[in-house]
């Protein structure tokens, strides 16, 4: 994860309001007043990913690992939130619509 991240138990956290960062080969680049928390799955080949604006969460994905890839999953977003994903650089952009 990175330097930010956050041992609570047996599960580590990654929590950022960085403009871009690195999660599990992904690049999440988001626009100023989001933040990202990261980790916290109990399956060890998953990670939840969740982006908040302000105390809102505003997008919900899941990173699984697949034969030495990490396959990315939205499983909710706000209709207020544009998300631009680009599966071969592995790329996430986050702004407001």
């Amino acid at each position: 994860m990175s330097d930010n991240g956050i041992l609570l138990g047996k599960r580590q956290f990654l929590y950022s309001t960085d403009q871009t960062i690195k999660v599990e080969g992904w690049t999440f680049t988001l626009a100023s007043g989001f933040k990202l928390i990261a980790g916290g799955s109990a399956n060890p080949i998953q990670t939840l990913v969740s982006i908040y604006q302000e105390k809102e969460k505003v997008a919900q994905l899941l990173l699984t690992y697949r034969r030495l890839e990490t396959e990315l999953t939205v499983q909710a977003v706000s209709s207020e939130v544009l998300l631009e994903i680009m599966p071969y650089p592995r790329m996430v952009r986050v702004s407001e619509k």
